[in-house]
């Protein structure tokens, strides 16, 4: 077997830690594990961390956290440019130092100045992209709109594949290009997978029925919605709780509408599995995903789920029968479920065998990497 030098690059703003943000290590974590050499390029504090907790070489890159270019800041488009250009400097020297075979971008801020050092120097390029894209390749055919996702669009000639996580994203990406692009070429689908790993999920039958969360603490992430889906149906059966796992800008927002609520806040936990399972249901009232990692533990760890009908969710949750899928921004429907599964024990078994069936058959991450991911490091598309 040829031993691969692949360089991971993922950058996001502080605040931003989820699934995005995990997906390098447990790919470094697969890739150290049947002898390759991964290293990590980020930025980020708290994936740097990550990444020396689970013992992977890391690297504490360059990230410029201006992100918004759109509007009136257009007029900085060289601006980026020149940073552009600096930045490639730097991925250059970085690359060639650590010899790499191939070079995968994982954010947006990267795809640009990461593709262009990774092919100087002779790497495979391959980009996954975390739900970025949709927003960035808009109107590429405004010639006067959008300077930065058309860098974008020229810079991804340079990649050898882009992969998407999931179908529901490839359509939103593949609807802004245009139809003769020749990007169309380079997507493919690989979801993001977990390890099956312990705990499993094991509830406590002498404390009160468990709702749980485990996300960022953001108003995109549901959270009011399912915090006055709980007040609801605490009303009526007191012997409940729920514990929101993660933290974020608008923690303080929440902790007060959950006055006088048995709800805990864990804040972050860079291992939250051992909590999730502890719990009776699993909660992702998210109003847009690309596709959910937490999702797929929650399915690892057999546990009954309710997701709103949003991007990704559906390719893992499949409504009423590896869980219930209710409309975003819906607390009254989102209470509905929440009592249709605190009332129902055989309905809570049933979905919960079979999302982990689900889990089984097509998010086993270690599988994905062996079958989807080096063969794309090797050969690309």
């Amino acid at each position: 077997m040829n031993r691969l030098r692949v360089v991971i690059v993922r950058n996001a703003a502080p605040h931003d830690f989820g699934g995005g943000e995990r997906f390098p290590v447990f790919l470094g974590q697969e890739l150290q594990k049947i002898g390759h050499l991964p290293v990590i390029f980020s930025h980020h504090t708290a994936l740097c961390d990550y990444a020396k907790h689970e013992r992977l070489t890391y690297h504490r890159s360059w990230w410029w956290s201006r992100q918004n270019w759109s509007g009136r800041r257009v007029v900085l488009t060289p601006l980026y440019i020149l940073w552009q250009l600096l930045l490639t400097l730097y991925y250059i020297i970085q690359f060639h130092r650590y010899k790499a075979d191939v070079v995968h971008l994982q954010s947006k801020d990267d795809f640009i100045a990461g593709s262009i050092a990774g092919k100087l120097i002779g790497a495979h390029v391959i980009w996954t992209d975390h739900a970025d894209l949709k927003h960035v390749w808009k109107q590429l055919g405004v010639w006067y709109k959008n300077p930065t996702g058309k860098l974008v669009a020229w810079a991804a000639r340079f990649a050898d594949a882009i992969t998407l996580v999931s179908q529901s994203e490839c359509r939103l990406v593949s609807d802004n290009l245009p139809s003769t692009s020749p990007i169309h070429r380079k997507l493919t689908v690989i979801y993001n997978g977990v390890n099956d790993q312990k705990p499993t999920h094991t509830p406590i039958k002498s404390r009160p029925f468990t709702f749980c969360i485990a996300g960022r603490l953001v108003v995109d992430k549901g959270v009011s919605e399912a915090i006055a889906a709980f007040k609801r149906l605490h009303a009526t059966h007191h012997d409940t709780r729920l514990i929101l796992i993660g933290d974020g800008p608008d923690r303080s927002r929440f902790e007060k509408q959950t006055k006088g609520l048995p709800v805990t806040f864990r804040g972050h936990q860079t291992d939250p599995l051992p909590e999730v399972a502890t719990a009776d249901v699993y909660l992702h009232p998210t109003y847009h995903e690309g596709f959910s990692v937490s999702l797929v533990e929650a399915s690892m760890l057999q546990l009954p789920i309710v997701a709103t009908d949003v991007g990704g969710n559906p390719e893992i949750i499949h409504h009423n029968k590896t869980g219930l899928l209710v409309p975003a921004k819906d607390s009254t429907a989102l209470h509905r479920a929440m009592e249709q599964l605190y009332s129902n024990p055989k309905l809570r078994v049933r979905l919960a065998a079979a999302a982990r069936r689900q889990y089984l058959a097509s998010f086993v991450f270690h599988i994905i990497v062996k079958t989807q991911f080096i063969p794309l490091y090797e050969n690309g598309l």
